[in-house]
């Protein structure tokens, strides 16, 4: 306990410091083998006594979010990433364009903490981010447009009505995508795992649109959506589109159908019990 209130302790002084070199260095006594950055809780806690102490300099935040992501070490990215996503208002351009660079870097957990700083300015600013996250669908790096799912399925979470069509439109944009590193990411989490549960009447109105669009990348999305937990419990609902994608031959399509009825046989029997039912 003693080792973490030290740290700690030196980490706020840095703060106050406005030391960058410092704050890096009490995160990295924090560093984790898995990843080689300070664990998440280490970050977490970063992140708040930064935006605690800058509470009321809205350009010293900005200040230090812009000096961590700029410092080449991975844990500072990441807690920089997040510290940007709350300088948005005051600083759209430089903001939407750290993270975009940052998007595509080469390391997963930086990524991974730069779409949740995305998705955090996507909740907080629909209407100004929005635009930014449309032309980052048409991104060439295949990164940065798998920012943009995992972005849209974290501003779900808010569960805004409002805001789930122009959401989805996000997701629409992307099931075409061929990319391995996108598709993963798309069918079987950002819809599969988020979406259809924040916002599942959404999800299910659109399954009716997207069904029709005669592409096997959409349809393996459409399919996968399906072999996640939360997906499974709404194949019942989605019965008919579950039918059309069974009835569609192509193998690439049909692989990500036994994927899904291996989940529905495991998590969701009553959907073969409506499908008998629906066979009399």
């Amino acid at each position: 306990m003693r080792g973490a209130d030290d740290w700690c302790a030196k980490f706020e002084e840095a703060v106050v410091q406005e030391s960058i070199f410092d704050m890096i260095e009490s995160l990295q006594t924090q560093a984790t083998t898995h990843a080689g950055t300070a664990n998440a809780a280490a970050k977490r806690m970063a992140i708040k006594e930064i935006e605690r102490h800058f509470s009321l300099d809205a350009e010293g935040r900005f200040r230090v979010g812009l000096a961590l992501c700029r410092s080449g070490n991975h844990t500072a990215e990441e807690v920089g990433a997040y510290v940007l996503s709350s300088c948005y208002a005051e600083h759209q351009e430089e903001v939407a364009n750290v993270l975009h660079k940052l998007a595509d870097h080469t390391n997963w957990e930086v990524r991974e903490w730069v779409a949740d700083a995305c998705g955090r300015i996507l909740a907080a600013h629909f209407d100004r981010f929005y635009p930014t996250m449309q032309m980052w669908t048409a991104d060439p790096s295949d990164k940065v447009r798998r920012a943009v799912a995992l972005a849209a399925m974290y501003a779900g979470h808010c569960r805004i009505a409002d805001h789930a069509p122009k959401i989805l439109d996000l997701i629409e944009a992307l099931l075409p995508d061929r990319a391995v590193y996108v598709r993963e990411n798309l069918g079987p989490f950002a819809l599969g795992s988020g979406l259809i549960r924040d916002y599942p009447i959404q999800v299910l109105d659109r399954l009716d649109h997207w069904i029709e669009i005669d592409d096997e990348q959409v349809r393996w999305n459409l399919a996968m959506i399906f072999s996640a937990a939360n997906g499974a419990k709404y194949a019942v609902a989605a019965k008919h589109v579950l039918a059309l994608l069974e009835a569609d031959s192509r193998p690439y399509v049909q692989k990500a159908v036994t994927k899904a009825i291996k989940n529905l046989r495991k998590r969701c029997k009553e959907y073969f019990i409506a499908q008998k039912e629906a066979d009399f």
